[in-house]
């Protein structure tokens, strides 16, 4: 099946996933009502790269539309949070695990390297405190 392929090609990915993500976005990536939206056909995951990784790093709070659904308390918690601080993810471990994402289920979108996700840190060098949706709709390429 197409979930087998990624893991073999990228063991610590899937690792990551199983342990960080699939308890609020399931194992089937389609999301866990109260905790998350899907990431299978989510617009966020196959979408712009820029707006992306700052949710994997800083969070996410608040409202999110996504394939054109409001998930909002109480719905889902509301908070996602970020793994961009935890420091057993390096930035390779965190561009993999989107590309796992971006790539599993019915998503299909281009590789995100590591050195994407460092810019985005820099961009973003000092910041704390999650994005919230509107923040992240006016981020431009």
């Amino acid at each position: 099946s197409n979930a087998k392929k990624p893991t073999a090609e990228f063991p610590r990915r899937a690792f990551i996933f199983s342990t960080v993500c699939q308890t609020c976005h399931g194992t089937d990536g389609n999301g866990v009502t109260a905790l998350a939206p899907p990431l299978n056909n989510s617009n966020w995951v196959k979408g712009d790269k820029n707006k992306l990784i700052p949710i994997v790093l800083y969070g996410l709070s608040g409202a999110v539309e996504v394939a054109g659904k409001v998930y909002q308390a109480p719905e889902i918690n509301g908070e996602m949070p970020g793994i961009g601080q935890n420091k057993d993810y390096t930035d390779d471990d965190i561009s993999q695990i989107l590309n796992y994402v971006r790539n599993s289920w019915s998503n299909k979108a281009e590789k995100i390297s590591a050195a994407d996700v460092q810019n985005i840190r820099n961009k973003y060098n000092e910041r704390q405190k999650p994005f919230k949706m509107e923040e992240l709709n006016q981020i431009k390429n």
